[in-house]
């Protein structure tokens, strides 16, 4: 099937932490800010039921997707500007049809900035605003992107309104976008219709201070 048709359900079973109150703060969290998931106390939330795991991992931050058709993620409770976000994503199994990735200036859980990848050699990125998902670029395929159980590497630069976009450092999209100036972070894996067992592990999560442009 054309990766493209394959659209999850906007329907999403969260976990994630009110952020009101956060997000209204003045100050940011300082950086840089990293995290090797060592420490269950850290601050990402986890969760076990029937639908999804989500949890501390021998030095990683674990997904696995039980459901078909289910996007679950996990914030880190804190509050970003501008910087680079970056993190190590490498699946430990289940289908190659599947979506894991980042969130960045979340506001709350129905606005956000989305980017993920999968284990078929897609991405996709946008913008999520009152809960429902707007796709800058939807499931498109790039060679940067390694497929399979492979380790990949995310980054993002926030600079302003300006997002620049890679996958193990090779850019797939720079885009300017005003709607949100500061939020938390977050990390989410998805499954596909008729594809449930999508199994990630995140690691290294680092925000460092974002490059100086003129």
């Amino acid at each position: 099937m054309d990766k493209k048709t394959r659209i999850p359900s906007l329907a999403l079973t969260v976990i994630l932490i009110v952020l009101s109150a956060c997000t209204q703060q003045s100050n940011t969290t300082p950086l840089p800010y990293t995290d090797d998931f060592t420490n269950p106390a850290s601050g990402w939330q986890t969760l076990s039921d029937t639908s999804a795991d989500v949890k501390y991992d021998g030095g990683a931050l674990r997904f696995v997707i039980k459901q078909e058709n289910l996007t679950q993620w996990s914030v880190a409770g804190k509050t970003f500007q501008d910087g680079v976000f970056e993190v190590d994503a490498q699946p430990n199994g289940g289908p190659t049809d599947n979506g894991f990735g980042i969130m960045y200036r979340v506001k709350d859980r129905k606005n956000f900035y989305h980017f993920e990848i999968s284990s078929d050699g897609y991405w996709r990125a946008g913008i999520t605003q009152n809960g429902n998902w707007v796709n800058w670029d939807d499931w498109t395929e790039n060679g940067s992107v390694k497929a399979n159980n492979a380790k990949n590497h995310l980054k993002v630069i926030m600079k302003g309104d300006t997002f620049t976009l890679f996958v193990n450092d090779e850019q797939v999209l720079q885009k300017q976008d005003k709607s949100y100036a500061v939020g938390d972070i977050g990390l989410f894996a998805l499954s596909l219709i008729d594809k449930p067992g999508t199994d990630i592990s995140f690691a290294n999560v680092k925000i460092t201070a974002a490059p100086n442009t003129k």
